[in-house]
C-alpha cells in the first residue's frame, strides 16, 4: 500500500518546540486518518530546527465504504394530522439527497440510512495535513507577509506525497509539491522526494541529518573526541543542541585562564546557559580554560574564533562585576536590598529578609531541629535574599542564590547555611533531608515559598484560570513535595502559615488573613492530584476528608490516609463496616440531635455489645493515635481493623435510634467516637466499592 510523506518547511524553529511539534504533528495527521476511516501501518516522525517530518506507510489508497445514520426532525414535527409530510422533513431529505419516503421512524423521530461510498485518501490528505498544521501548539506564536494563521515561525515550503503523487493544498499562500532544501549555508536549490528514504538520502547529501537520534549521537561522539573525553555533557544542553543544529560538528575553544579565578557556576553558566557551549575539566576534575561548542555550518576557524571572542567578553563582564562584589560583605548586600522592592504592597526585600529568617527558625522548630540547626536555618533565611544587590546577580539573573552561597561561603559562614542559600530554588539539589545541609535548604525553600503565599494570597493575588504570574501553584507544589520527602513526622503548614500571616502584619503590612487562607486551599487541594497522580479519585478525596486547613495543608498526614486507605480498602466488608458510624451520626446530627465528644458512660448504652466496643475503642483510639502522630501506617491499620466485628455485634444488636433520649445519645456518642477514630485513616463514606 502507498506510502505518505509530509514536510514542513520553516524559519528556525525555538529549540525547545521542536521535538513537541512534530511529535504532536503525527497525532494530529494520524488523528485526522483514523477519524476518516483510513487503515495505515507504522509511522515514523522526525525534526530539525527548519523542517518537520511525518511518514505513514501502508496507507489504504481508498476510504471504505460507510452506512452513515442521519437523525432527522421528531416524527410529529416531519408530519401533519394527515400524514402528509411538513416542510421541516422536505428540507431536511433534500439536505440527505433523499425522498420523503426514504426515511424511517425509530424513538420518536426519523432516521435516514446512507450508504457513503468511500474517497480517495489523496483527496482526504488535502484536508487533514494543512488542518494537521493549524492545530500545532507553541508557547509563542507570529504572523508574516500578512498572513491570517498564527504559527511559530514562517512557513517557507510544503512536500506532500501520497504514492508517489503530490498532495495538492495551499498552506497560507505556500502551494504543496515534491520539493525539499538542504542545509541552509552549505547548500543550495531544491531536491525531489517521494518517499522518505529519498528525503532522508538527499538531506544527507545535503548536510542535513534530519533524525534527532543521529544528531544526538554526532554531537556526544565529536564533543568527546575534540575535548579528549573530558567534556562535561549534560542531557539538557544536548537536546538543546540536538535542535539547534541541522548538521552539527563539534569544535573545541579555549579562553584566557585568567577568568578560571570567577567562581565555578559563573564560568558554567555563561557558557551552558547563555551559550550553549559545553564545559571541560582537567584531570582532577576542575575546569579547564576549555569548551566545546556545536557549529551548524561556517568556516571552522572563523566560527572558533567568534565563538571564543564571545565566551570572553561574556566573561570579562562578569569579572567586572566580581571584582566589584568582592569589596562588600554579605551584610553590606543585605542592607542594599532596603532599595529593592519584594512586590507592590508587600515591602522591601530588606522587609522579606526579616521575614525569612523568623519562618525559618519556626520551620526549624516545628521539623524537629537542635538549636544548632535552628540557628543555621534562621542565618540562611537572613542572609538568602542579599545576593539580590549584587553585582554579579544583575550580570547574570540565573544565579540568584548560588552566587548568595559562594559569598557566604567567602565569609566563612557554615556549610549548611552557604549550601541553603546556593539551593534555595532548587528542592531537587536536597532531594532527602540526609544531612544539615540538605534539612536546612528544604527548610529555607519551605520558608521561600510560604511567605510568598501569604504574601500574595493575603492580598487576594491567587491565581486565575490559566495566569499564575506570582508562580503560586508551583510555590505550592514545592511545599507539598517539601513536606513528603521529609523523612521525620511533619505536621503541617497551618500554623507557619499563620506564623507567616503575622509577619507581615508585624511590619505593618495588612493582609486579609480569610482570603489568604481559602485561597491557599485551594490551591493545596489542586497540587495533590499532581502529587498522587496514581491514587484513584475517591481514595484522594478520602483521604483529604471535608477539605479543612487542617487536613489540607498537611500533605504527609493526606498522603498517610493514602497509604491506609490503599491497605483497607482491599476489603469491601471493612470499609462497609467502617461507614456504618459516619453514617449514622452524620444523618443524626442533620435531624438535629446534639451529640457531645468523647466516650459516654456504659451504664447509658443498655446494650452488652454497646460496652464491649466502648471498652476497646478507648484502647483503640490510643493505639491509633499514636500511630498517626508516629506516621506507622501499618501499626494504625492493625488499630483499626480490631473494631471492625465489634462494630458489626453493636448495630446488629442495638438499635442506635432509641426512644430514650439518654440512650439514644450516649448510643450516639460511642458512634462518634468511634467513626472519628476510623476517620483517622480517612472519611470511608467516600469510597466507591465496585459492584
Amino acid at each position: 500500500m502507498p506510502e505518505m510523506l509530509f514536510e514542513l518547511g520553516t524559519e528556525e524553529l525555538p529549540a525547545v518546540a521542536v521535538r513537541p511539534a512534530y511529535e504532536q504533528l503525527e497525532r494530529e495527521v494520524l488523528h485526522g486518518l483514523g477519524s476518516a476511516g483510513v487503515e495505515f501501518g507504522e509511522v515514523a516522525s522526525m525534526g530539525t530546527p527548519r523542517r518537520l517530518i511525518v511518514q505513514v506507510q501502508n496507507v489504504s489508497a481508498m476510504q471504505p465504504d460507510r452506512v452513515v445514520e442521519q437523525r432527522g426532525p421528531s416524527v410529529s414535527a416531519a408530519f401533519d394530522d394527515s400524514g402528509t409530510p411538513t416542510r421541516a422533513l422536505e428540507g431536511f431529505c433534500k439536505g440527505q439527497g433523499v425522498a420523503a419516503d426514504q426515511v424511517q421512524e425509530r424513538d420518536g423521530y426519523v432516521w435516514v440510512t446512507k450508504n457513503v461510498p468511500g474517497r480517495p485518501t489523496i483527496d482526504i490528505l488535502q484536508e487533514v495535513l494543512p488542518s494537521a498544521v493549524r492545530a500545532l501548539a507553541f508557547a509563542k506564536t507570529m504572523r508574516w507577509a500578512g498572513t491570517k494563521m498564527r504559527f511559530a515561525r514562517p512557513i517557507r515550503w510544503v512536500l506532500a506525497a501520497f504514492g508517489g503523487e503530490c498532495v495538492q493544498f495551499d498552506l497560507e499562500g505556500v502551494r504543496s509539491g515534491l520539493l525539499s532544501r538542504g542545509h541552509r549555508f552549505n547548500s543550495t536549490g531544491e531536491f525531489e522526494a517521494c518517499t522518505l528514504d529519498e528525503l532522508v538520502a538527499g538531506l544527507r547529501e545535503r548536510d542535513v541529518e534530519p533524525d534527532p537520534d543521529a544528531r544526538e549521537e554526532a554531537i556526544r561522539s565529536g564533543a568527546n573526541e575534540v575535548s579528549g573525553g573530558r567534556v562535561e555533557l549534560t542531557d539538557d544542553l544536548v537536546e538543546e543542541n540536538v535542535f539547534l543544529t541541522e548538521s552539527p560538528v563539534a569544535l573545541k575553544g579555549v579562553f584566557p585562564k585568567e577568568y578560571l579565578g570567577l567562581p565555578e557556576p559563573v564560568l558554567v553558566t555563561a557558557m551552558a546557559k547563555h551559550e550553549r557551549f559545553f564545559p571541560v575539566r582537567d584531570s582532577n576534575g576542575k575546569l579547564a580554560n576549555e569548551f566545546v561548542s556545536i557549529r551548524n555550518g561556517g568556516d571552522e576557524s572563523v566560527v572558533r574564533s567568534g565563538n571564543q571572542w564571545v565566551l570572553n567578553a561574556r566573561f570579562n563582564d562578569a569579572k567586572f562585576f566580581f571584582d566589584e562584589d568582592l569589596r562588600m560583605t554579605l551584610d553590606q548586600f543585605l542592607q542594599a536590598t532596603a532599595r529593592m522592592t519584594f512586590a507592590d504592597g508587600l515591602g522591601t526585600v530588606l522587609d522579606r529578609s526579616s521575614r525569612l529568617e523568623s519562618l525559618c527558625g519556626a520551620i526549624a522548630t516545628a521539623t524537629g531541629a537542635d538549636e544548632g540547626e535552628r540557628d543555621q536555618a534562621m542565618t540562611a533565611g537572613k542572609y538568602a535574599k542579599a545576593d539580590l544587590s549584587a553585582g554579579l546577580v544583575s550580570e547574570l539573573p540565573s544565579l540568584q542564590g548560588v552566587i548568595g552561597g559562594v559569598y557566604a561561603e567567602r565569609e566563612g559562614m557554615p556549610g549548611p547555611v552557604c549550601a541553603a542559600i546556593a539551593t534555595q530554588y532548587d528542592l531537587d539539589a536536597n532531594p532527602l533531608p540526609d544531612s544539615a545541609e540538605a534539612r536546612t535548604g528544604i527548610r529555607l525553600t519551605m520558608a521561600d515559598q510560604i511567605d510568598r503565599l501569604a504574601g500574595f494570597l493575603g492580598t487576594d493575588r491567587s491565581p486565575t484560570g490559566s495566569r499564575d504570574p506570582f508562580a503560586l501553584r508551583r510555590a505550592a507544589a514545592l511545599l507539598t513535595d517539601a513536606a513528603l520527602r521529609w523523612s521525620q513526622p511533619f505536621h503541617g503548614y497551618i500554623s507557619l502559615f499563620d506564623h507567616a500571616v503575622g509577619l507581615y502584619e508585624a511590619q505593618g503590612i495588612a493582609l486579609d488573613r480569610g482570603k489568604a487562607f481559602s485561597h491557599l486551599a485551594e490551591l493545596f487541594e489542586s497540587r495533590y492530584e499532581v502529587a498522587f497522580p496514581d491514587v484513584r479519585s475517591d481514595i484522594l478525596s478520602a483521604a483529604m476528608m471535608d477539605r479543612s486547613p487542617d487536613d489540607l495543608f498537611s500533605p504527609r498526614r493526606v498522603g498517610l490516609r493514602i497509604e491506609a486507605l490503599q491497605r483497607l480498602t482491599h476489603d469491601d466488608a471493612f470499609v462497609q463496616t467502617a461507614t456504618r458510624p459516619i453514617n449514622i451520626v452524620a444523618a443524626a446530627v442533620e435531624s438535629g440531635e446534639d451529640i457531645a465528644d468523647g466516650l459516654p458512660k456504659e451504664a447509658a448504652l443498655d446494650s452488652a455489645d454497646g460496652a464491649a466496643l466502648l471498652a476497646l475503642i478507648q484502647d483503640v483510639a490510643v493505639k491509633a493515635g499514636k500511630a498517626e502522630e508516629s506516621e506507622a501506617v501499618e501499626d494504625l491499620c492493625d488499630a483499626l481493623q480490631t473494631l471492625a466485628n465489634p462494630i458489626n455485634a453493636f448495630f446488629e444488636s442495638t438499635m442506635v435510634m432509641a426512644d430514650d433520649d439518654a440512650v439514644r445519645l450516649a448510643r450516639l456518642q460511642l458512634s462518634k467516637a468511634v467513626g472519628d477514630t476510623l476517620r483517622l485513616a480517612g472519611d470511608f463514606t467516600k469510597v466507591v466499592i465496585d459492584g
